[in-house]
C-alpha cells in the first residue's frame, strides 16, 4: 500500500471537503468537530499573528483521502496541540495512524527550529475519556471510530500521559456547546519532562490560549479563566501521569 502525507496549503484544495466529511463521519458528537468553514478560515489566515501555526495534514492512497490530522504549533510555548487524528475505517491497523503521528512530529520539530528551538517540547491532544463520554456517542463510535478504550491504549503506546487538570473544550464555533468529557493528554519529547513526570504550567496556558481564542474569541474566556485558576492552584508545574496503571 503506497501512502503519501501532505499538508493542505490552499483553503480551496478539493481534498479538504473530503477530509472534513471523514471527520464528521468518524466523530459522533458534532460539538467536537471543527467545521470545514473554520478549517478554510484558519488555513487562509495561517494564524501566525494569533500566536500559533495551523496545519491540516492528510494521508492519500492513489489520490483518495484515507486519514489525516488537524494540529497546531504554539509559538509561545514551543508545544504542539492536536485537535484531530482520523483514519478511514477500512484502513485502520495498517500503519496509517503511526505515519500521521510521525509526520506531525516532524512538522512540529521543523516549525520549532524556525523559532530558534532545537525541537518541539511535545504534543498536547484532547481525547474523550471513556468513563465520562455519553453512552450514545460511545455506541455510535463503535461503528465509525476506534473503541474508546482502544483509542486510549493506542495513545498510551505512543507515550501520551494525562495532564492533571480538569479540561473543558470551549465552543468551537457559534451554535456549538462546550464539551466536558475530554481529558488533556501530553507526550513529552524531552527526557527531563518524562523523568520528572511534570511540565511547566506555562506550557499548558500558552498552548491552549491562542487556539481557544481562535475557536471562540469571546466564549473561550470563562473556560480559560477556570483552567488558569486550576493550574495556578497547583503551582509552577503540573503533573502528568500514565493513562493506565502498571497493573492495568
Amino acid at each position: 500500500m503506497s501512502l503519501t502525507f501532505r499538508t493542505i496549503q490552499d483553503p480551496h484544495d478539493p481534498q479538504l471537503p473530503i477530509f472534513s466529511q471523514l471527520m464528521h463521519a468518524t466523530l459522533a458528537d458534532p460539538n467536537i468537530v471543527l467545521g470545514l468553514d473554520r478549517m478554510q478560515e484558519f488555513i487562509q489566515k495561517g494564524d501566525q499573528e494569533e500566536g500559533r501555526r495551523f496545519f491540516v495534514g492528510i494521508v492519500e492512497r492513489d489520490g483518495r483521502v484515507i486519514g489525516g490530522a488537524v494540529f497546531n504549533y504554539s509559538i509561545r510555548s514551543n508545544c504542539g496541540f492536536s485537535e484531530y487524528i482520523v483514519v478511514a475505517r477500512n484502513y485502520r491497523g495498517q500503519g496509517v495512524g503511526k505515519l500521521i503521528f510521525n509526520e506531525r512530529r516532524r512538522l512540529l520539530d521543523e516549525e520549532a527550529r524556525l523559532w530558534g528551538h532545537a525541537r518541539c517540547h511535545g504534543l498536547f491532544i484532547e481525547v474523550e475519556n471513556p468513563d465520562r463520554t455519553p453512552p450514545q456517542f460511545l455506541e455510535a463510535e463503535q461503528e465509525t471510530a476506534l473503541d474508546a478504550w482502544d483509542r486510549w491504549r493506542l495513545f498510551h503506546r505512543w507515550g501520551f500521559q494525562v495532564v492533571d487538570v480538569p479540561y473543558v473544550q470551549p465552543p468551537l464555533a457559534p451554535g456549538k456547546h462546550p464539551v466536558d468529557y475530554m481529558d488533556l493528554l501530553f507526550v513529552p519529547w524531552e527526557d527531563r519532562a518524562r523523568a520528572q513526570g511534570r511540565i511547566p504550567a506555562s506550557w499548558i496556558i500558552d498552548t491552549v490560549e491562542p487556539i481557544w481564542r481562535s475557536w471562540a474569541p469571546e466564549e473561550h474566556r470563562p473556560h480559560l479563566e477556570a483552567l488558569i485558576r486550576h493550574i495556578e492552584a497547583k503551582g509552577p508545574s503540573v503533573a502528568i501521569r500514565p493513562l493506565f496503571s502498571e497493573s492495568a
